[in-house]
């Protein structure tokens, strides 16, 4: 029976060996002594042996301990992640002393201070304990640090033996010195691994260190002293297409108590999310969450909202009968042409479209090469080429502008769409794309959205083709409440955008074929339509139906 007290103890003997070995590998440094070399080669042999056991023994406590707290089990994943990293340190030392053999002269080896690269490596190593077994997040962070400290270290060095290179001395020991100095800086990078398991073991969620420190921040209000987020509880950490981390969190520091949702990514990103979001709220309040806290730091942002209850309309639309979908649909509607009427500015605005598409083709190709051709054979169907087709109506985009502009979510998937039964409220999440543009594009978004998503059930895909048709005769009211004369013809572009640019995400070539059809059909009856009223256009019903 695999035990964690077991694992604790195997783990400690690992680590007092990998000290051993940072310690004859000071020596060798410090005292250009190559009798040091033979200890660390004999040594290299039981790390490896006790890294195999020990993740062979983590593996098998959560194969056969189900049941286990959540806390113990990621202390165990944790400490498979340090052990893996405790090996690489083990590693490079090897590399090191193999390197030190390749000097002219031992002594050379004192031409730079690689003891101190060693010795803060070892004050790393020294935590690794303490902070494991006692779910100490300050300390972790402190073992993170190291590698700040071996980088700076490192940096000083470099420049040092880039000089010299200039000033040909020595260069043979000074390319030897370079290796070596460079497995010293590599330490750094492991014992970063080492701390941010350790963040993991105590929150029980992936963070990095930098996440971890601008979301402590937020929690903290800019306190760099306080540590809220290590006695928070943290839950459903994700990651989007956009870089961007998200999840929720419970502390006393924000909200009462309450549950925030966090979002943790580019200052870029976060910036312009925390601006659309300050502009929804003027728009329509209580429509996008409310901002908490927004916390900017270097390269790093973290952004606390307000934790809005509810389903997103894709969870409704396939887990409920058509009629309640309906009522939720009817309930966006009204909010959608309230924001779109207060919004609404008489300047017109290329939707840009078929350039949107041109930016994204690259991926499109690298995952579906078969779309890329003189002509596309899709399923049973032989298809014109993309290229082909775009290059006949590529002025479009430039001859088809939107008569008017409103303030549009930008990323309008059925899954940004939250709606609460209890107070019958309609919420819109993850705005960062938000911005004045032609409505078309939040129109053509959503159609596309309900008809990609992979489902096979005739009930699921019966709901999702009645919301797609009713959606369309909303904006198609829309448009002629609006005087809108060119709405089928942009629709038809911003389908064609997000029927391809889908494909990218779309694995099952078939499905994928499919709306890549639906594109070349729409781009050819828009190529065919040219030199007539764009008035007269529209877009046929069935390329929404599966």
């Amino acid at each position: 029976m695999h035990s964690y007290a077991g694992i604790a103890r195997n783990f400690r003997f690992m680590l007092l060996h990998v000290r051993k070995q940072l310690e004859h590998t000071r020596k060798l440094l410090g005292d250009a002594d190559l009798r040091w070399i033979r200890p660390i080669r004999s040594g290299e042999g039981y790390i490896d042996t006790q890294k195999s056991m020990i993740e062979n023994e983590c593996f098998a406590f959560i194969r056969t301990t189900p049941n286990e707290d959540e806390q113990t089990i990621a202390s165990v994943r944790a400490v498979n992640v340090i052990t893996a990293n405790l090996e690489r340190i083990a590693d490079f030392v090897v590399n090191i002393a193999r390197q030190m053999e390749h000097f002219t002269e031992p002594a050379a080896a004192r031409w730079f201070d690689g003891p101190a690269f060693v010795t803060k490596v070892l004050a790393g190593l020294d935590l690794i304990e303490p902070a494991l077994f006692e779910r100490d997040s300050d300390l972790a962070m402190k073992i993170c640090a190291v590698e700040d400290d071996l980088d700076r270290l490192y940096q000083a060095q470099l420049k040092r033996i880039i000089e010299a290179l200039r000033a040909s001395q020595s260069v043979e020991n000074l390319i030897t010195s370079l290796f070596i100095v460079h497995y010293l800086e590599r330490m750094g990078d492991a014992l970063l691994n080492v701390g941010e398991a350790i963040l993991f073991a105590v929150l029980g969620e992936p963070l990095k260190m930098h996440q971890f420190r601008v979301i402590n921040q937020a929690l903290a209000a800019g306190d760099a002293s306080a540590a809220p987020l290590a006695e928070a509880e943290v839950d459903s950490i994700w990651g989007t297409r956009s870089g961007v981390r998200i999840g929720s969190v419970q502390s006393d520091e924000v909200e009462g108590g309450r549950r925030v949702l966090f979002k943790e990514g580019s200052p870029d990103k976060l910036a312009r999310e925390n601006a659309a979001l300050q502009r929804w709220e003027q728009v329509a309040p209580g429509l996008v969450p409310r901002v908490v806290r927004y916390q900017s730091e270097g390269e790093g942002a973290a952004l606390l909202l307000q934790y809005l209850d509810g389903q997103t309309l894709q969870e409704i639309v396939l887990n409920n009968d058509w009629p309640f979908v309906r009522r939720v649909l009817a309930r966006l509607e009204v909010v959608l042409r309230e924001a779109w009427t207060r919004t609404r500015n008489p300047q017109p605005v290329s939707g840009g479209y078929l350039q949107q598409l041109t930016d994204r083709i690259e991926d499109v190709y690298r995952l579906h090469p078969e779309f890329r051709g003189d002509a596309v054979q899709v399923n049973t169907l032989r298809s014109p080429a993309l290229v082909e087709r775009l290059a006949e109506v590529a002025s479009l985009d430039v001859e088809l502008p939107a008569p008017f502009s409103v303030f549009i979510h930008g990323d309008f998937n059925l899954d940004n769409i939250l709606y609460n039964v209890e107070r019958d409220s309609v919420h819109f999440v993850d705005v960062q794309r938000s911005r004045d543009m032609d409505y078309v594009q939040d129109v053509s978004v959503f159609l596309v959205s309900s008809f990609r998503l992979p489902v096979t059930s005739r009930r699921a895909r019966r709901s999702l083709e009645q919301l797609a048709l009713a959606f369309l005769h909303f904006a198609r009211q829309f448009a002629a409440e609006n005087e809108d004369a060119t709405f089928e013809a942009r629709l038809a572009l911003g389908l064609i955008r997000s029927f391809v640019t889908s494909t990218r995400f779309e694995l099952n070539r078939r499905f994928a074929g499919g709306m890549y059809q639906r594109a070349t059909l729409l781009l050819g009856k828009l190529a065919k339509h040219r030199g007539q009223p764009w008035s007269d256009f529209r877009v046929p019903d069935s390329v929404l139906i599966y």
